[in-house]
């Protein structure tokens, strides 16, 4: 990820569009116009904002805990409410927007804000940032630069310069967790068998890992290790008295017994719209764009590049390498399968690696970058929602709204990291005594250890310059989610679909989404 700091120069043309009211609401039922809020002013106490998330109740309780703390300090109330799931907190404000009935500060991807834009509900930042004095006052620099893009590709003034329409809060990406215990044995076994870091390493340690799990070794007597326990030189046991009885634990040896030749694929990934989308990027395909005159978006993966990507993971697939959850009977993830034994490696989400860890610590997990095509192009894929202000509000409630902005993204956002398993926002956060202590605290089972690996993927690699990684998001649109509720099924079809190849898949998608209305090219 680069941690260089975007500099766009701020303040654009504010002096020329403050002067000539370019900037001012279309929306102004309340009277109190965004862009003359003195957002250095004393905000009463008692004063009260509504905050908008779309947070199962595994985050909604640290953040809570830490909204009291902001009361505290402040004096300023603080209305939490969670809609159960960022599409149904979409629908709540846009339903909400006639009777602006929204909150001052809710969550938002970038397709939301486009939304908020075309339905004239949101509140640039910029204006904000610029005229800002406090000692809390931040700045879009503050924040790493792969989060910042998203936040300026939305809303853009007749010069084509763009707005700042939200801060980054709680951010996310994806990693491949991996059998850290089956690895270990399995390279004594065979030494060319290790964690992988391209894709061509999956497929060539998939396939040693097929063989040595399908054909056995010396010590197994030539025999496959499926419906078997493994032991720790390979030997091989038909029930848990046999092992007990050589003197070994449940952490020595590694039960395939409800394993089969047909049930195992040495790597799943999860999502099927994150693995098309990174797939496009790795291969230096284009996914979505924006046309630069008319400002509308389109699609256009329909090229030689992708096709030559689908193609090679169909390959992969075909040789019993590369799955998906409809491989392992499941709809949504492959975490499951993979806590049986079924997988030894899964691309999943960062903010879901602790469902990679097994019941009764039948081994331990460990946590890795995605694989890539190629050190040019190591990208993987930015997820998480921002902060934005609604236009809503007296002048108290809105200064208010972005000083709660402020302290969640930048000042306590560490803190909140550290309680919630979500990437820092900014080296501030990610430096702060908070975020440290997590980073480097004794682990207390086997969850602790797996956070913090995968909080240490993203430290240490992602976010590290001289690794070369890309955190993305595609420009986004209205409609660009519809976009991406269609490719979901791509890996899907050209997977299972009968005579499915690269072209017809592409095809296929390509008249599903011209029928939503979205230009493709």
């Amino acid at each position: 990820m680069n941690k260089k700091k975007l500099t766009l120069g701020l303040p654009f043309l504010f002096a020329a569009a403050i002067a000539a009211g370019s900037l001012s609401s279309c929306s102004l039922g309340d009277g109190v116009d965004p862009y003359s809020v003195d957002v250095n002013m004393e905000i009463p106490e008692g004063t009260t904002i509504q905050f908008w998330t779309g947070f199962g109740d595994d985050i909604s309780g640290p953040l809570q805990e830490m909204l009291a703390q902001f009361t505290d300090e402040t004096g300023i109330e603080v209305e939490y409410e969670s809609k159960s799931g960022y599409d149904s907190l979409k629908q709540n404000i846009g339903l909400s927007a006639s009777s602006r009935s929204y909150p001052h500060l809710a969550l938002a991807y970038p397709d939301h804000m486009a939304d908020y834009v075309m339905r004239d509900i949101i509140v640039r930042l910029d204006y904000y940032v610029e005229t800002d004095e406090g000692e809390d006052k931040i700045s879009p620099d503050d924040f790493y630069e792969d989060y910042m893009v998203e936040n300026y590709e939305v809303e853009f003034d007749e010069e084509g310069e763009p707005y700042l329409m939200g801060i980054p809060f709680n951010k996310s990406t994806e990693a491949m967790t991996y059998n850290k215990t089956f690895f270990e044995w399995a390279a004594k076994l065979d030494p060319s068998i290790h964690v992988p870091a391209t894709w061509e390493e999956v497929r060539s340690v998939g396939h040693a890992i097929n063989d040595l799990l399908e054909n056995g070794t010396a010590a197994s007597g030539n025999s496959t290790y499926f419906g078997k326990i493994a032991g720790p030189e390979g030997e091989t046991y038909g029930s848990w008295e046999e092992v007990t009885a050589a003197g070994l634990a449940q952490s020595d040896v590694l039960d395939f017994r409800l394993v089969t030749a047909e049930l195992f694929h040495p790597l799943g990934y999860d999502s099927g719209a994150n693995f098309f989308i990174t797939m496009v990027r790795q291969w230096g395909g284009e996914y979505t764009g924006i046309d630069e005159e008319t400002r509308e978006g389109y699609v256009a993966f329909d090229s030689d590049v992708v096709r030559e990507a689908l193609a090679y993971f169909k390959t992969l697939h075909d040789e019993d390498v590369v799955a998906i959850p409809a491989d392992f009977g499941e709809t949504s993830y492959c975490s499951g399968p993979f806590t049986e034994l079924q997988s030894v490696m899964n691309i999943g989400s960062t903010a879901g690696t602790a469902h990679s860890v097994p019941a009764a610590a039948r081994f331990v997990t460990d946590v890795a970058p995605v694989p890539y095509k190629d050190a040019e192009h190591m990208y993987v894929i930015s997820q998480g929602t921002n902060l934005v202000l609604l236009d809503k509000g007296t002048e108290e409630e809105r200064a208010a709204a972005w000083k709660l902005l402020k302290w969640l993204t930048k000042w306590h956002n560490g803190e909140f990291c550290a309680e919630t398993g979500y990437f820092p926002s900014c080296e501030y956060s990610e430096n702060s005594a908070a975020y440290q202590e997590f980073l480097n605290r004794e682990p207390q089972n086997y969850a602790d250890y797996v956070a913090q690996s995968t909080s240490l993927v993203n430290s240490e690699h992602y976010i590290n310059p001289e690794k070369g990684w890309t955190k993305f998001v595609d420009t986004p649109f209205v409609g660009s989610s519809i976009v991406r509720d269609s490719v979901d099924a791509i890996m899907q079809m050209l997977f299972f679909g009968e005579g499915a190849t690269p072209e017809s898949v592409i095809q296929d998608r390509y008249q599903d989404i011209r029928a939503a209305g979205i230009e493709t090219r």
